[in-house]
């Protein structure tokens, strides 16, 4: 079952506009959601809003977030044309706007800025139920020495424990994608490992995961762009790094923590970079 688009609705490219339009994916997320009548839903890139208003059958209220004016005007209109109470629509970029207090957050994001929603929600420590690119997906929740266990990996499982639920398939989408996507739950980790500075652990992880089939020590040594000091330093450092002589790829948020508290208690945090 389909949604229909609105006429005259012509997604840009530039956003990252594919607009859901397959029900049966829409009341999947809606079920995993499993959304209390008393919670705040929070949404990001509502588009035309084919998630927005049956999240809103459920929830106390919901919260959309949309960059788009042209999109922002289609669905206030709704709103008030219907005479719906329970939506709020915000205009705005996710990225810089302050997002106000919510519960859970469902939502079928823009791609291209998938690893700064998912840093963001990190943040935010609430569960979340995104649809994701596929491939992009199967990188969140990969496990550690696999192929696709990455720095993206370390991001979401620092975070969450991140399941995916379900694949969906680029046909449920307007204008139909290049790619699938898949239905992804970030549960919140209630075990996240101790860190002294969480930028000095991700500039690590981001400098480390460049070289990730490299022993360790190795990587470090190449890790000039995320610290302020010279391959010479850097090298000397390497040395009596924890898990020096380990692959990148076979380590864990915990071992990284390790690495990275060592490195925050030898002083080391007055010498890195602004994150890139």
């Amino acid at each position: 079952m389909d949604y229909n688009i609105t006429n005259n609705v012509f997604p840009k490219k530039a956003l990252s506009q594919n607009f859901l339009k397959d029900k049966n994916i829409i009341d999947k997320e809606i079920a995993i959601a499993n959304i209390n009548e008393n919670e705040t839903i929070l949404e990001i890139g509502p588009g035309l809003g084919a998630l927005t208003f049956e999240i809103a059958k459920k929830a106390k209220k919901v919260i959309a977030i949309e960059k788009d004016k042209d999109l922002v005007k289609i669905l206030k209109t709704k709103i008030k044309y219907e005479n719906i109470d329970n939506v709020e629509i915000i205009e705005g970029d996710i990225l810089k706007t302050e997002i106000p207090a919510f519960d859970k957050c469902i939502s079928n994001i823009p791609y291209q800025i998938s690893s700064k929603i998912t840093e963001l929600l990190g943040k935010q420590q609430k569960l979340s139920i995104l649809i994701y690119q596929k491939e992009f997906a199967e990188r969140l929740v990969a496990k550690v020495g696999s192929k696709n266990y990455s720095r993206i990996s370390i991001l979401a499982q620092y975070h969450f424990k991140p399941k995916i639920s379900s694949s969906v398939s680029k046909k449920c989408f307007y204008p139909i994608p290049k790619v699938n996507s898949a239905i992804v739950v970030l549960e919140p980790r209630k075990d996240k490992p101790t860190i002294n500075d969480v930028k000095l652990f991700f500039n690590l992880v981001r400098g480390l995961f460049t070289h990730k089939n490299q022993k360790v020590s190795k990587a470090f040594e190449h890790s000039k762009r995320e610290f302020a000091i010279d391959k010479k330093r850097l090298k000397e450092i390497s040395k009596n790094l924890k898990w020096a002589d380990m692959r990148v790829r076979d380590l864990d948020t915990e071992k990284l923590a390790e690495i990275a508290n060592d490195l925050f208690e030898k002083g080391f945090l007055n010498q890195i970079k602004d994150s890139i």
